[in-house]
């Protein structure tokens, strides 16, 4: 069998890449993990974390929550990563111009995930109480996981959104 040797700017030119999308991730799941610590202030009539704790699906349910958030964060960033830009915008490290969309995509997320918690917890709209979600742990573990999705998707499609 013979290996073919490979040019040293293609071996560059991939770490270079896989470094780009690594920070880029990085920085999305730190923001991921910064929502969803959020959301847990925002909902005071749900108890997220005390009440998934020990339960086996809820917990099951957080976490794959975390896995599809982290899959679209991760495909979102290895596709169009803001870190090494090639735009000279404010440094040769940043694309300001991404981060800025995903940071304002990361507050649009949290204020409706508020509106929507305001909407059901206090208008009520289908004669539902939100106090029913904390009663099961498995109940809470879908919330999280809903959100934890909604959050993806959302700085998924900022990652996609083109610039200039």
């Amino acid at each position: 069998m013979r290996f073919m040797a490979l040019p040293s700017e293609f071996l560059t030119a991939l770490l270079l890449w896989f470094v780009r999308a690594f920070i880029s991730s990085l920085i999305c799941l730190i923001i991921g993990i910064i929502g969803i610590k959020i959301i847990t202030i925002m909902t005071t009539k749900i108890s997220e974390f005390k009440t998934i704790k020990g339960d086996p699906i809820g917990t099951g349910l957080f976490v794959s929550g975390f896995l599809v958030f982290a899959g679209l964060v991760v495909y979102g960033s290895m596709v169009n990563p803001f870190f090494l830009s090639q735009s000279v915008v404010f440094s040769s490290y940043f694309n300001i111009q991404r981060l800025l969309v995903v940071s304002l995509s990361f507050f649009v997320s949290l204020f409706f995930g508020w509106l929507f918690y305001t909407v059901f917890a206090r208008l009520t709209p289908f004669g539902m109480d939100l106090d029913d979600v904390n009663k099961s742990p498995i109940a809470v573990g879908i919330f999280l996981f809903g959100y934890e999705v909604f959050l993806g998707l959302i700085i998924y499609g900022s990652l996609m959104i083109p610039l200039g």
